[in-house]
């Protein structure tokens, strides 16, 4: 009787040892699970912080290059003509001058006019993406002696796009025709528009190309987000555009080459 009772005992202490064990690892496994999820929500949060620093860093310089251009843009343009202008309304024979001041004042209201559409489109549609960039290439062939073509289908799906979507890649265009004007040296723009072909991903395929001069693109430099590694006017707005990129979910690539022109490639998926 002693013998079968310290075989009950002990088949008790082994059934609690087992029960333990197994709680014991129940427990370890759910503190494992649960740490390595808040360690994956802390880099996520941190990285999360990284890119809004980042981006306020990128509006930040944004405003102050945009502040500085329109400044720019004033004094060399329309301050200067209004001077003139009142040069030579001051003159003692100002009454032959009129026709001139009248010209000259005619000019810096297109260049007013200009700058301010620049800022803020009036024109620009919320749900019509089409007709904002033909507005666009309207308004940029009017400042220079480059041709904007633009070739987008009829048919083209563009309905799933949110009006952010399209206020975003009517800003990246708008940057890289001003790239375009001011870096490139080329005479024509092409920019293609369409949905995907057979074998491609379902989305909104945008191709920007020049024939200028190009560059040497260097993949590691535009490839990496960080701000501080690409640096300088000269490059900021190709910072800009892949941000707007981020922004709306798009991705964005850029190829280039010395003397065989640019092509920018933007792509945002249907949802």
């Amino acid at each position: 009787m002693n013998h079968t009772q310290t075989i009950e005992e002990l088949e008790r202490v082994v059934e609690n040892y087992i029960t333990f064990f197994i709680v014991f690892d129940i427990l370890f496994f759910v503190m494992i699970f649960v740490s390595v999820t808040l360690l994956i929500r802390f880099l996520k949060s941190k990285k999360s912080l990284s890119d809004s620093n980042e981006y306020l860093l990128y509006t930040i310089h944004g405003q102050e290059e945009e502040r500085s251009r329109i400044a720019r843009e004033l004094h060399d343009t329309v301050a200067q003509d209004l001077r003139y202008c009142r040069n030579l309304l001051e003159k003692k024979d100002a009454v032959s001058n009129l026709s001139e001041a009248v010209r000259i004042l005619e000019k810096s209201l297109s260049q007013v006019r200009l700058i301010s559409y620049n800022l803020s489109p009036a024109d620009i549609t919320k749900k019509d993406l089409k007709a904002n960039l033909v507005n666009l290439c309207a308004s940029m062939s009017q400042t220079c002696n480059v041709k904007f073509r633009l070739s987008m289908p009829d048919e083209t799906d563009t309905s799933f796009l949110y009006e952010n979507d399209i206020l975003n890649l009517y800003r990246i265009a708008q940057e890289s025709f001003t790239n375009i004007i001011k870096h490139a040296g080329a005479e024509e723009v092409v920019i293609l528009i369409r949905n995907a072909s057979e074998n491609e991903e379902k989305g909104l395929y945008i191709f920007i190309s020049d024939d200028g001069c190009g560059f040497d693109c260097d993949a590691e430099l535009y490839g990496n987000s960080t701000f501080s590694r690409i640096g300088g006017a000269k490059h900021f707005g190709l910072v800009g555009m892949k941000k707007r990129c981020q922004l709306i979910g798009a991705d964005f690539s850029i190829s280039s080459n010395k003397g065989e022109g640019t092509q920018i490639s933007i792509f945002k998926r249907m949802n």
